[in-house]
C-alpha cells in the first residue's frame, strides 16, 4: 500500500494495518536518504519498530503508532519507547510516529529526552513530501 513514489493522505494511513503503517514510515525514511532501514516491528521489537540510519551515519529508532485520530499518545507509551530507543537500540535520533496527538505530558517527555514527535499533522506533512528535518 505505500509506496516512496507517491503521497499517501491520512484518511489511507487510517486504514492501513499496523504492518502497513510500518512499511509506508519505511518508505519515508528511505525517501529522506536512509538506509539500512528494517522494519522489526511485532513480537520482540523491543519497543523499537524501525532501525535505519541517516545518510551521514547516525542511528535512527522509530515506534509507529496507528491509532484512531481521536486518541493521544501518553507519557507512559513515550517512556515505555525512551527504553527501546535510548538503551536497548542506543539511537542517535528516536522518532515517534503517530497518526494522533500526543499529551502535553508525552510531548515534554519527548522534548525533555531528545525524541522527535511526529503527532498526525506532522505525519502528513512527511507524507505527502516535506522531508523530515531532523533526518538531514
Amino acid at each position: 500500500m505505500a509506496s516512496s513514489t507517491h503521497t499517501v493522505t491520512m484518511a489511507a494511513m487510517d486504514a492501513m494495518t499496523g504492518s502497513e503503517f510500518e512499511d509506508h514510515v519505511a518508505a519515508l525514511l528511505r525517501r529522506d536518504g536512509c538506509t539500512d532501514v528494517v522494519v522489526r516491528g511485532g513480537r520482540g521489537d523491543r519497543g523499537v519498530d524501525i532501525t535505519a540510519l541517516t545518510p551521514d551515519g547516525r542511528r535512527v529508532a522509530v515506534q509507529c503508532k496507528r491509532f484512531a485520530p481521536y486518541l493521544s499518545i501518553t507519557s507512559a507509551d513515550m517512556q515505555k519507547f525512551l527504553g527501546g530507543a535510548k538503551v536497548l537500540r542506543v539511537s542517535d535520533i528516536s522518532l515517534f510516529v503517530a497518526t494522533c496527538r500526543f499529551t502535553t505530558d508525552a510531548v515534554d517527555i519527548a522534548a525533555e529526552t531528545g525524541v522527535t514527535a511526529v503527532p498526525r499533522g506532522l505525519l502528513e506533512e512527511w507524507s505527502t513530501g516535506a522531508p523530515l528535518t531532523i533526518l538531514k
